[in-house]
């Protein structure tokens, strides 16, 4: 089955079950995304937080149906969106981005909006701390931060010679300007230069990339955002064309081409948000459920991009990876 006709699917699953097999109607849990319908990484959350059901003995169309919209990388969509799904009457809201939970928070204040991996949910003001959440937000938060040293080290150490990293950020997006601080400063201990270059979304490709050209970076860091992650394909390929080589921390970037991902692993967070989505249809509180953290890493490396670039990974740092990509 194609991956846009399985989404969908998915999708229309509450639909397509027959009226006589089901003594209650499943429960709606609303999915407010990011990227396209069709991207992988829309694809890869629906099917692991699916994964992550089953193996809690909940299966979709008979105990829970995912009703899903996609903002196609445009923030300024979320409020139309989000009112869409409320209107839905859902048990919950599951959103990727400090945007989208902020649509859909402005609308209710006791409808349970589960996280999939946001940045920083305390310093964005969606909770009052990790333990306590208080409110009606709770889920899996990332550790972009760590990741983004992380990041930063690792190209240091396959690029020692690299003066210039230009930044991929999302300027809609309210965690990245404390991340750039921070790598800013980080960066400056090295020696190291940082060009900031903003894309909110597949319009502005074209002008990202000619700055890019422009600052003739030795690496690009795409900071970890969903919408960004959504266009991972169309950024790598890019970068590829201007021989430039790409880290990240979004899920499938050293798939697609990138030279080095170091990012939460995938199945580990999504089995997370399925069993907070469990425990919120069990009857508990958000405000009760503490925020997790990822616990799990990969490190993924692109070796057909390394020889593509001419660049020598070394071998302590490849023999460290989780995944080699040949």
């Amino acid at each position: 089955m194609r991956r846009r006709e399985f989404i969908s699917a998915l999708g229309g699953a509450a639909v397509a079950w027959p009226l006589a097999a089901r003594a209650q109607q499943p429960a709606v849990i609303a999915v407010l995304g990011s990227g396209a319908a069709d991207a992988s990484a829309s694809f890869t959350q629906i099917i692991l937080m699916t994964e992550g059901m089953r193996e809690l003995g909940l299966i979709q169309g008979r105990d829970y149906a995912f009703e899903t919209r996609w903002a196609d990388s445009n923030s300024s969509r979320f409020p139309v969106l989000a009112q869409e799904l409320v209107a839905r009457q859902p048990r919950m809201v599951v959103v990727s981005t400090i945007l989208a939970a902020k649509a859909v928070k402005d609308l209710t204040k006791t409808l349970p909006i589960v996280m999939s991996g946001l940045n920083d949910p305390v310093a964005a003001g969606l909770i009052a701390s990790l333990a306590h959440p208080g409110g009606n937000i709770t889920g899996v938060s990332t550790m972009a931060e760590d990741f983004l040293l992380k990041l930063v080290g690792l190209l240091r150490q396959t690029l020692p010679d690299v003066r210039k990293i230009a930044v991929l950020t999302n300027p809609t997006n309210p965690s990245h300007r404390p991340m750039l601080d921070t790598l800013a400063r980080e960066a400056a201990k090295d020696g190291v230069g940082i060009a900031t270059i903003g894309m909110a979304s597949s319009a502005d490709l074209d002008t990202a990339f000619a700055v890019l050209s422009r600052e003739h970076a030795g690496a690009l860091l795409v900071l970890n955002d969903a919408s960004l992650g959504a266009l991972v394909n169309d950024i790598v390929a890019r970068a590829l064309l201007q021989s430039v080589p790409t880290a990240g921390s979004n899920f499938g970037l050293a798939q697609v081409g990138a030279l080095l991902a170091y990012s939460r692993d995938p199945r580990d967070s999504y089995r997370s948000v399925a069993r907070y989505l469990k425990k919120i249809l069990d009857g508990a509180d958000p405000a009760s459920l503490p925020v997790e953290q990822p616990t799990k890493f990969q490190l993924s490396i692109n070796l057909k991009t390394a020889r593509t670039l001419s660049i020598t990974i070394p071998p302590a740092l490849l023999a460290t990876a989780d995944e080699v990509i040949e």
